[in-house]
């Protein structure tokens, strides 16, 4: 019961994650080890679905319930706290950089000396760097202000249509760890749209949300495995990336906070920070446990 739990609660936190431009769901399921069992929802895979029905069963209610009950949470935060609000999310992103760091270097094959060849090194390095060039050009799109934030809640077919599309292109984000889904409907300039249907509940503009998410869901699941798992170095350097290049959109750009006020948003921030190192730094004795069962 108690793994149930802290199964759905997982979830919830990935759902809030995926509410937040700039945070990324899929990092927070691979810092608290659920990465797998994220992947297994999302791409149907009924088979293993089924044998493990109860831990993916709490772990999608979290998810859901982390969109549908936080989304005007986050808005009202984020309005009335934003500095505050944005510091604690830049607190979970750098919290995540030493590890992202450490998935990339295990997956490095080396000689037996420890060393590592040249020609790999560079390759992966190569990707961290686009990773982070990729998020800053997105970063400066935003700035420009070529995305539009009119928020529409009146139901046409050409709307939804549009929502139908955006809705898996976000959600093929949201399951790389690093890119959020919520920063690339803000890209493409549907967030505002999709984050008031969500708090509104209004269901004509819910629907071909949803099943653009779930398409989107489904294909972007099994690439990213595929992805990950053929080439586990170069893709956890280009993820390493993608978040590191998110803090330029996350710093919250405000002047004359109060000194109290940004007291307060440093410390949110070292809590972010410090919740984010706990949860990483018990993951690697979890699996060295699993490795020794196995045995």
């Amino acid at each position: 019961m108690f793994l149930l739990l802290k199964l759905f609660g997982i979830g919830v936190f990935i759902g809030i994650a995926n509410v937040v431009p700039g945070v990324s769901g899929g990092t927070i399921a691979v810092i608290c080890n659920v990465y797998d069992k994220l992947i297994i929802l999302s791409s149907l895979n009924f088979k293993r679905m089924k044998q493990n029905w109860k831990d993916i069963l709490s772990l999608a209610l979290g998810i859901g319930a982390g969109v549908l009950l936080f989304a005007k949470v986050i808005t009202l935060l984020y309005d009335s706290y934003p500095a505050q609000t944005s510091s604690f999310f830049i607190g979970i992103v750098v919290g995540s950089i030493p590890f992202l760091f450490r998935k990339a270097r295990a997956a490095l094959p080396s000689a037996k000396d420890g060393s590592i060849d040249s020609g790999r090194l560079y390759r992966t390095l190569g990707c961290g760097a686009v990773g982070f060039i990729l998020m800053v050009g997105m970063f400066l799109l935003q700035r420009r202000g070529i995305q539009t934030a009119t928020v529409v809640t009146a139901f046409s077919p050409l709307l939804a249509l549009k929502l139908a599309v955006m809705g898996a292109i976000a959600a093929i984000a949201m399951l790389i760890p690093g890119i959020s889904g919520s920063f690339v409907l803000l890209i493409l300039g549907a967030y505002q749209t999709v984050l008031q249907a969500v708090a509104d509940l209004n269901i004509p503009l819910l629907i071909p949300i949803a099943l653009g998410v779930g398409a989107g869901l489904v294909a972007g699941a099994r690439i990213i495995a595929f992805l990950l798992e053929r080439f586990p170095a170069p893709m956890y350097a280009f993820i390493l990336g993608l978040v590191a290049g998110s803090l330029f959109y996350l710093y919250p750009h405000t002047t004359g906070q109060p000194f109290a006020m940004r007291i307060v948003s440093g410390t949110v921030l070292l809590i972010g920070y410090a919740a984010v190192s706990f949860f990483s730094n018990r993951e690697a004795p979890e699996r060295q446990e699993d490795a020794v069962d196995e045995e």
